[in-house]
């Protein structure tokens, strides 16, 4: 089979492989689409920690695609079915995975960094990952590419729901990408009374304000400009934003910081006092796990949310070097790769 492999120095390259075979337990699923994410453009142009320099590592991991062959003893699955596949599955046995956090599982696994994932013709999904109930039945007739970045969906919903977002609510988003864009779809469902959004890139500014958000300019900052959010979303690897967003917030004010910091920031010196006098609640969080992908999930197959709009561009597996270069280069929301 083709597949977009990963190995150093820091490259991916459209390659035939051998085509996987379920064993005991497993499940493989023909892809039918897979949605390129940050991480993957992190990997290919950097690599990973948990992927050592002589390994070679199929990336993706937001994956919908058609059962084709089922291990012996899966139950609850057939051949034929269309399933969207979440990526992260743990040991099940820990303290964390009997909660449901089995993103933060001790051994936790991740399809498309320590496990094969979906840049491929054929993804096969392990055993643990089949028990956890990673493999999720869709309804027949369901758009695989609009499907496909229901993963990123469940990490945004992950770090919406603690930010309580109501009717009441002023909304200050910093970072106009995709997941920018699912933040603010959230909070419009939600009931928010006004969504701004930030941005260095008047274009995504332009969508975010076609779907509602007032739009600011990041090079102006937001000091004046906004009026005491009551939640502030850090979508961006932005270190003023982080510093700003304790600032600018309202009184009792919620702030979640969803992207990461680029490698060569460690650190970000924070106004712990406006913290303390202002009684604000700061939220990281990271990844998700089934809960928050049944969630996103029926968001989407409900008709709850329709985030068509992000997939700007969809390619063939052999062009997925292009997909990357127009991630890197914000050319695009979302790029969705069709082996």
């Amino acid at each position: 089979m083709k597949a977009a492999v990963f190995s150093y120095p820091p490259h991916v390259e459209v390659n035939e492989v051998e085509s996987p075979r379920p064993a005991k337990g497993e499940v493989l699923v023909k892809v039918k689409a897979a949605a390129l994410c940050g991480t993957d453009l992190r990997i290919a142009r950097r690599g990973h920690s948990v992927i050592a320099q002589d390994e070679k590592r199929i990336l993706g991991h937001e994956v919908v695609g058609e059962v084709v062959e089922l291990g012996e003893g899966v139950v609850g699955l057939k051949e034929g079915m269309l399933v969207a596949v979440a990526p992260n599955f743990g040991c099940g046995k820990c303290v964390m995975c009997a909660q449901g956090l089995t993103h933060h599982c001790p051994e936790s696994k991740a399809l498309g960094i320590t496990f094969d994932g979906g840049f491929a013709e054929y993804l096969l999904v392990p055993e643990n990952a089949v028990r956890q109930g990673n493999v999720f039945p869709l309804p027949e007739g369901a758009d695989p590419v609009k499907l496909s970045f229901v993963e990123a969906l469940a990490c945004v919903v992950h770090g919406f729901l603690p930010l309580r977002v109501s009717f009441r609510d002023k909304v200050l988003i910093y970072g106009a990408g995709a997941i920018g864009l699912m933040f603010l779809e959230l909070s419009k469902l939600s009931g928010a009374k006004k969504v701004w959004m930030v941005d260095l890139s008047e274009e995504r500014l332009k969508i975010a304000e076609e779907h509602g958000a007032v739009g600011i300019l990041a090079e102006e900052g937001v000091k004046g400009k906004v009026d005491s959010p009551d939640v502030v979303v850090v979508a961006a690897p932005a270190p003023r934003a982080q510093m700003e967003a304790i600032e600018v917030a309202s009184l009792f004010g919620r702030i979640n910081f969803f992207g990461g910091l680029p490698p060569q920031v460690r650190e970000v010196p924070i106004a712990t006092n406006l913290i303390h006098y202002k009684e604000l609640v700061v939220t990281g969080t990271t990844r998700s796990n089934n809960f928050y992908f049944r969630i996103a999930l029926d968001l989407l197959l409900e008709g709850q949310l329709d985030l068509s709009y992000l997939v700007t561009h969809v390619l063939p597996l052999e062009d997925i070097e292009q997909g990357l270069s127009l991630m890197e280069t914000q050319g695009a929301l979302k790029v969705v790769i069709v082996p």
